[in-house]
């Protein structure tokens, strides 16, 4: 069953973890990359910028922890295995204390940082619209009563 329960966690607990972490991870990767941008028009403080940047990846990391456990709970196998590559990444980047920004070297990556943002920028989309096309084809199952289920689509799809 497409829709079946697979922890103790309801779907819909998950669900909103989900959400809230692929909204903060958003939130996180949008802002560093403000962030980068203002620096390579070369109008802002770098050492300013590297202490914002530094401060976000922590939670960054743990939001994108958070959003690949609650993908594969709630049982949404191939998204949440997709994220394994960029966990990879973030963890060898942690590993390896390259997730620090200096301010002295900071020029010198800083290309390298912004397509690595926009790419993630580009996955996280993705998984937005995966979500909304799995709630779009979602149906419940077959033994919800008709009109005590939350979701509307069981009226409009059972025909009379």
């Amino acid at each position: 069953m497409f829709n079946k329960q697979r922890t103790s966690i309801s779907n819909q607990v998950l669900t909103f973890i989900g959400s809230l972490a692929i909204g903060a991870l958003i939130f996180f990767v949008t802002y560093t990359y403000k962030l980068f941008k203002d620096l390579s028009k070369d109008t802002v403080n770098p050492r300013e910028i590297c202490e914002k940047v530094n401060c976000l990846r922590g939670p960054e990391y743990l939001a994108h922890l958070t959003l690949s456990v609650a993908l594969v709970l709630r049982g949404w196998w191939f998204i949440g295995i997709l994220n394994f590559p960029f966990l990879f990444y973030d963890f060898a980047q942690w590993y390896e204390n390259r997730h620090l920004v200096d301010s002295t070297k900071v020029f010198s990556i800083l290309s390298q940082e912004i397509r690595v943002i926009k790419i993630k920028v580009l996955f996280f989309t993705v998984i937005v619209l995966y979500n909304v096309w799995l709630y779009v084809i979602w149906v419940p199952p077959d033994y919800t009563p008709r009109g005590t289920s939350w979701n509307i689509m069981k009226p409009i799809q059972v025909s009379n």
